[in-house]
C-alpha cells in the first residue's frame, strides 16, 4: 500500500494499481478534471487549440523553408554568399518548426520524464541553438546588405566579412546552448519502490546554477541582450543606412537634367520601388521584434520571479516566435523575384507532368518564354536569361545577368553612373538614353540586390 495526500491534506492508503492511475493523470497538462489540489491544469479544448496551432507551424513552416532550401541549391547562379545567408536562415527555421515546436508542445503537454538524462539534456539545448542559429542568420543578412550596398568596390572583404559571420553564427549559437546542456537533467520527483513507480523531471537544476560562474537570471539577461536586442539594433542600423544610401541615389538621380518621358516614369518607378523596398524593410526588423517580444518577456520575468510558470502562457508566447520561422520564408525569399522565377519554373513543370498530353518544356525554353513576357518590364532586369541592350550606333552591348548585375554594382563608384563612350555621330537624345539604360543596371541592382 502507499500513502499518498489527498485533496484534504488527510493521509490515505491506496494500491499500487490507484497510485499508478493518479500519477498518469497528473502527468497531463490539458485536463478537464482536478486531480489534486493546487494542480496547475488546462482545460482539453485549450489543448486541442494550441496543438493544431503548433501543428500549423510545423507543416507551412517546414514546407516553406525547405522549398526556400530545395530552390537556392537547384540554381547553381543562386548559389551564392548572400544567398547561402537565406540557406542558413532557412535551415534554422527549418529545425525550429520540426524539431524545437514538437519537443516544446510535448513537454508542455506532460509533466513527467521517462527518456533519460542525455535525451533531457539534447532537447533542452536544441531549441535554444535552433532559435539563436535563425535570429544571428536574420542579423548576419542585415550585415551584409548592408556592407554589400554600402561598399560596393570591396569584394574582397565582402567575401570574407560573409564568411566570417556565417562561422561565427554556428560558434556563438552553440556556446550559447552549453550552459543550458550542463543544468539541465532528469531528476528524480517520487519514487514508490514497492511499486516500482519512479518519476522524472527533465528541467534546469537550481544546485547546477548555483555551481556555475554566472548566475541563472544574469543569464538570462544576456540572452536577452545577444538574441533579440543585439539583433534588432543591427537591423534598424543596417536598413536604415541602405534606405538612406537609396534615397541619396534617387536624388541625385532627380538632380540629373535627364529629359524625355522614358526618364520621368523612370523617376516614378524607382519611386515607387524604393517605398516598396523600405516598407519591406521596416516590416522586416517589426516581424522579428514583435514575433520574440512576448516570449523573451516571459523569461525575464520568470527569471525576476515576478510570475510563476505557466504551461498555457509560455505556449502562446513561444507560439509568437515560431510565427517568426514560419513567415521568414515569405520575407527573405519569396520577395525576391528570382524565387517566384524558380518556383513557377518548378510549379510549371509539375503541371505539365501531370497533363500527359503536353509536352514537357525544357528549363531553357522556359526560361526564355519568362523573358518574353517581361520584355519591357524593369522589374526583370536580373532574370537568368541574358537580356542586351543594344546602344545607337551598334557598337557596344550592355548584357546583364544575375552575375554581371552584381558586378555592374561593385565596379562603379557609390555615387557614379557608369559612363559610356559617346560617338561622335550620337545626338544629345541618344546620350540621355544611354545614361537611363546605365541607371537602370545600377538602381535596379542596388535595390535588387537586398533580397538575393
Amino acid at each position: 500500500m502507499v500513502t499518498i495526500a489527498n485533496s484534504n491534506d488527510s493521509q490515505s492508503d491506496i494500491s499500487c494499481a490507484q497510485a499508478i492511475e493518479v500519477f498518469e493523470k497528473l502527468n497531463y497538462y490539458f485536463v478537464d478534471e482536478p486531480v489534486i489540489a493546487n494542480h496547475k491544469r488546462a482545460p482539453v479544448w485549450l489543448g486541442i487549440i494550441i496543438a493544431f496551432a503548433y501543428s500549423m507551424v510545423i507543416i507551412f513552416g517546414a514546407f516553406g523553408n525547405i522549398l526556400t532550401i530545395f530552390i537556392v541549391l537547384r540554381n547553381k547562379s543562386m548559389r551564392t554568399v548572400q544567398n547561402f545567408f537565406i540557406i542558413n536562415l532557412a535551415l534554422g527555421d527549418f529545425m525550429i518548426c520540426t524539431i524545437t515546436a514538437p519537443i516544446t508542445f510535448f513537454n508542455i503537454s506532460f509533466t513527467f520524464w521517462k527518456y533519460g538524462n542525455a535525451l533531457c539534456k539534447f532537447v533542452s539545448s536544441i531549441g535554444g541553438f535552433n532559435i539563436f542559429l535563425s535570429t544571428f542568420s536574420i542579423t548576419a543578412i542585415a550585415l551584409d546588405r548592408y556592407f554589400l550596398v554600402i561598399f560596393p568596390t570591396q569584394q574582397q572583404r565582402q567575401k570574407f566579412f560573409s564568411i566570417v559571420l556565417f562561422a561565427l553564427i554556428w560558434i556563438i549559437s552553440l556556446l550559447l546552448s552549453i550552459p543550458i546542456v550542463i543544468v539541465s537533467s532528469s531528476t528524480m520527483f517520487y519514487e514508490v519502490e514497492y511499486c516500482n513507480l519512479t518519476l522524472y523531471l527533465c528541467n534546469e537544476n537550481e544546485l547546477a546554477w548555483e555551481k556555475m560562474p554566472f548566475s541563472k537570471l544574469s543569464y538570462t539577461i544576456s540572452i536577452i541582450v545577444i538574441h533579440y536586442a543585439f539583433p534588432i539594433v543591427s537591423m534598424v542600423f543596417a536598413y536604415t543606412k541602405i534606405a538612406s544610401r537609396m534615397h541619396e541615389r534617387f536624388v541625385h538621380r532627380n538632380n540629373t537634367k535627364l529629359i524625355g518621358e522614358d526618364a520621368n516614369n523612370r523617376r516614378k518607378h524607382v519611386a515607387e520601388r524604393q517605398r516598396r523596398t523600405n516598407f519591406l524593410l521596416a516590416s522586416l526588423v517589426l516581424l522579428f521584434a514583435v514575433a520574440w517580444l512576448p516570449f523573451n518577456i516571459f523569461h525575464m520575468l520568470l527569471s525576476l520571479k515576478v510570475i510563476t510558470y505557466s504551461g498555457t502562457l509560455f505556449a502562446l508566447c513561444h507560439l509568437m516566435g515560431m510565427m517568426s520561422a514560419c513567415l521568414n520564408p515569405v520575407c527573405y525569399a519569396f520577395f525576391n523575384q528570382n524565387f517566384r522565377n524558380e518556383l513557377f519554373i518548378i510549379l510549371h513543370k509539375l503541371k505539365l507532368r501531370k497533363n500527359s498530353n503536353v509536352n514537357v518544356v525544357n528549363r531553357n525554353d522556359y526560361s526564355a518564354t519568362v523573358k518574353k513576357s517581361t520584355i519591357g518590364n524593369t522589374n526583370n532586369l536580373h532574370h537568368k536569361s541574358v537580356s542586351t541592350v543594344v546602344m545607337p550606333d551598334n557598337s557596344l552591348k550592355i548584357s546583364i545577368d544575375n552575375k554581371s548585375k552584381n558586378r555592374s554594382i561593385s565596379e562603379c563608384a557609390p555615387d557614379t553612373i557608369p559612363m559610356v563612350p559617346i560617338s561622335s555621330h550620337q545626338s544629345t537624345t541618344e546620350v540621355t538614353t544611354s545614361l537611363v539604360e546605365d541607371e537602370k543596371i545600377v538602381e535596379e541592382g542596388e535595390i535588387e540586390i537586398l533580397l538575393e
